[in-house]
């Protein structure tokens, strides 16, 4: 079997080649935007980027091939499977150069060969077109490819880069640099440099390893399924070049081996349960999961635009044999520490929480390649440490900067209800957490003020909802009574101001524990983590309204965090004073006393950490 080549090339190393463009491709269609668009993408990386590294352009497919020019002579090159409109208006940029800037021969300027040559099937005189400053609006495609050069002119005439010719100078320099080889002929990174990523398909037809053109291409442009990183660095880790410093029995052993790992890797992090556990990332931001690992060891970043940044900043320029295992190795160690910390309950736990409430798996990898085992759970306990403030018992949910640290602190107090448990062996599911709505609850919300006042449906289900619970826990039936039908006759002509009169005579008719609400509504004591469906919404009903939906929930086997799910089973209530209808004030001492318990590791570590510091 003949391995496909993936190679990173400079336009240079382009110089004297012949492409060819089959007929089920269309023709040239980069408009004005798109080629200013290259042109500054190319002038911004000269000027703001770093000397040694080069701009990468996306992938060129190519298969060799054998074709008639128009004088029916034999053409020797490579079918260009994709990347002609790149290819083809890099040609213009150069052709523009040659003619207004040298003295129109690449070769009396130094360099092996002329410019790379373009056949188009449908239009061989293109080819001839290319290489000349001519106007021709007659043809779609020869209409394109002047407006290209046109705009080409016009970018560099423009003077606001420059002096003109300093300009194309240092464009020059860029699009074509000097190729130069250390003492082992090896390549040397130029200092600037456009490059492309030359993916070869390699064809044996007796191994059934024919690959047609034209699927291909449809899959990578009218698929719009492009090349992924991960698919470059596989064909780049077992093309033929690859290993080729081994002896040959090695080289098969060890891509054996490679593509064994790469599916079993696949395959595991196709599993939601699993994807869920080491990202916050979605699973169809991803089309190879595998490519997660390329991202954390690159350094990508969510905000990183380039798709292909992790197949460019994978490998170096001057890999051997033995730092391209090296590098397999480290993917496939990150493996097996994320599948360890997966199928180990206290780990899991802890991991997870990190890597829910922001931390990378880059940043927990280096935090297990720095320290022994013992010293690496001190140091994730430390991170958790973190995101856990001081003065986590005076956050409220009424000030915006504390809701997300409410929900952190109610998300590991969740967690670790289940990791110390040691009488059962249940795992959190972060797969259905990160799946529906997370929402911060009021525990108890004896509150109507901040209703929408617009909508009229969720005021008639807040009256209906808790006349259910008046009838049930009224101290006073009678009067509740008469208030049930005082509702009901003002239902279907009910204003904003009916319903706050209304629901008003309902909330002092419930039984409460003689606390004002208002004095302990947004504090941490009454708040709970959810996770909800998009219909279901539990805010601003009382204690007795909630408890039965989360209930009902359970019932019917809907996620409900454990902490949660205990507040309305009143597992917080003193043994003798259980009152099923309210939150008592007791309860949520008990409540807040159970998370300062549970977080005590994390919290006591806070405090010496603090210590620390001051000494």
């Amino acid at each position: 079997m003949q391995e496909n080549e993936i190679n990173l090339k400079t336009i240079t190393e382009l110089l004297g080649l012949n492409f060819y463009i089959p007929e089920y491709q269309r023709g040239y269609r980069w408009t004005t935007d798109n080629v200013t668009q290259l042109l500054d993408d190319i002038w911004e990386y000269r000027n703001k980027g770093k000397a040694h590294t080069f701009y990468c352009l996306q992938p060129v497919v190519v298969k060799k091939a054998t074709w008639k020019d128009a004088h029916d002579k034999d053409v020797e090159g490579y079918e260009l499977i994709d990347g002609q409109q790149r290819l083809t208006t890099l040609h213009r940029i150069i052709t523009y150069l040659q003619l207004e800037h040298l003295n129109g021969s690449l070769q009396q300027e130094g360099y092996a060969n002329e410019l790379f040559s373009i056949y188009y099937k449908t239009r061989l005189e293109s080819r001839d077109f290319l290489i000349k400053n001519e106007y021709d609006a007659g043809m779609p495609d020869l209409y394109y490819m002047s407006e290209a050069y046109k705009t080409i002119k016009d970018w560099f005439a423009d003077g606001k880069k420059g002096i003109a010719r300093q300009v194309k100078d240092k464009m020059m320099s860029i699009l074509i640099p000097s190729i130069v080889h250390n003492e082992d002929g090896e390549k040397v990174q130029p200092e600037w440099s456009v490059q492309v990523i030359w993916y070869e398909i390699n064809e044996d037809k007796e191994n059934n390893n024919y690959q047609i053109s034209e699927e291909l291409f449809k899959r990578l442009n009218r698929g719009k399924i492009p090349l992924t990183s991960a698919e470059l660095i596989k064909a780049k880790f077992v093309n033929s070049q690859s290993l080729s410093k081994l002896p040959h029995d090695e080289q098969l052993r060890k891509k054996t081996e490679l593509i064994q790992i790469w599916d079993e890797i696949e395959v595991q992090m196709n599993d939601p349960a699993f994807w869920a556990f080491i990202t916050n990332k979605k699973a169809e931001a991803y089309s190879s999961k595998i490519e997660l690992l390329f991202d954390t060891i690159t350094g990508k970043t969510s905000t990183e635009l380039d798709p292909l940044y992790s197949y460019i900043h994978f490998f170096n320029i001057e890999e051997t044999s033995e730092t391209l295992w090296n590098k397999w190795i480290e993917v496939e160690e990150i493996y097996r520490a994320l599948l360890h910390w997966y199928k180990d309950n206290n780990f899991y736990h802890k991991i997870g929480y990190l890597i829910e409430t922001g931390s990378s798996i880059r940043e927990l990898v280096v935090l297990k390649k720095n320290n022994l085992k013992s010293k690496f759970e001190e140091e994730i306990d430390k991170l958790i440490t973190t995101k856990i403030p001081a003065e986590w018992e005076d956050l409220r949910f009424d000030i915006n900067n504390h809701k997300s640290k409410i929900a952190h602190v109610l998300l590991l107090h969740n967690l670790e209800k289940i990791r110390q448990n040691k009488h059962n062996h249940e795992f959190f599911p972060f797969r259905i957490y990160k799946s529906v709505t997370k929402s911060l609850e009021h525990i108890h919300a004896q509150n109507i003020e901040d209703m929408d006042p617009n909508d009229k449906e969720l005021w008639k289900a807040w009256l209906k909802e808790h006349l259910i619970i008046l009838k049930d826990c009224a101290t006073d039936s009678e009067s509740a009574e008469a208030l049930k039908i005082d509702v009901e006759q003002k239902m279907s002509s009910l204003s904003f101001a009916v319903f706050k009169i209304l629901g008003n005579k309902i909330l002092a008719m419930l039984p409460n524990d003689g606390e004002d609400s208002s004095v302990y509504l947004h504090k941490i004591e009454n708040m709970a983590l959810l996770g909800l469906s998009e219909n279901i919404t539990l805010s601003n009903s009382v204690f007795e309204a909630k408890r039965r939906k989360i209930l009902e929930m359970d019932k019917e086997g809907a996620f409900l965090p454990i902490a949660t799910k205990r507040i309305f089973l009143k597992y917080y209530a003193n043994e003798g004073n259980l009152q099923y209808s309210i939150w008592t004030k007791d309860e949520r001492a008990n409540y807040k006393a159970d998370i300062r318990e549970t977080l005590k590791p994390y919290l006591t570590n806070s405090l010496n950490i603090v210590v620390e510091d001051e000494n």
